[in-house]
């Protein structure tokens, strides 16, 4: 087993605590501060305090867990935003594997995207192109006839030589 700092695991004591419950704990215990007297300072109940201990707000770090790890770190004398990092979980990385291109799940969509994409394409150039209803025929526009400029293209037409005029001699 591992060696203890003042009754607690040496891990703990150093930071290397599994979970910020831990951590804390250990770094409570250290400074030799008892849980009433951390609630009296920080103004948290006791029962929050040993609940943060155990490791109950590990898996949800929201605003309300963070808060209470920034106030029970600043009482400790502890960097808050140290102790805040320290709950949050880093993603792990993906091993890194010898082959090159995408995992097989990252294929896999990507494949079904593509085909998917296909098929929409396919059915929109479907009815795009479908020619099952008749054309409607193509109708000129309406033609408007102007009178007088049909006068001066074709003409006057002749259907009667003109009267003459009254004073001529050959009015009887």
């Amino acid at each position: 087993m591992g060696r203890e700092v003042r009754g607690i695991p040496e891990a703990a004591a150093l930071g290397g605590a599994s979970s910020i419950g831990e951590y804390l704990r250990g770094q409570r215990l250290l400074r030799g501060i008892s849980l009433d007297e951390l609630a009296a300072v920080t103004r948290i109940p006791r029962r929050s305090i040993e609940r943060l201990e155990a490791g109950d707000f590990d898996a949800q770090p929201d605003g309300f867990a963070r808060g209470f790890v920034r106030a029970v770190a600043t009482a400790l004398g502890l960097d808050p935003e140290d102790a805040v990092s320290r709950m949050l979980v880093e993603p792990k990385a993906e091993p890194h594997s010898e082959q090159a291109g995408l995992p097989l799940g990252r294929l896999v969509l990507l494949l079904a995207g593509a085909a998917l994409l296909a098929l929409v394409a396919a059915v929109w150039l479907a009815f795009a192109s479908r020619t099952d209803e008749p054309a409607e025929p193509i109708v000129p526009p309406p033609v408007r006839r102007d009178a007088v400029r049909s006068l001066a293209e074709e003409g006057v037409p002749e259907t009667a030589p003109p009267p003459a005029p009254s004073g001529s001699p050959d009015a009887d």
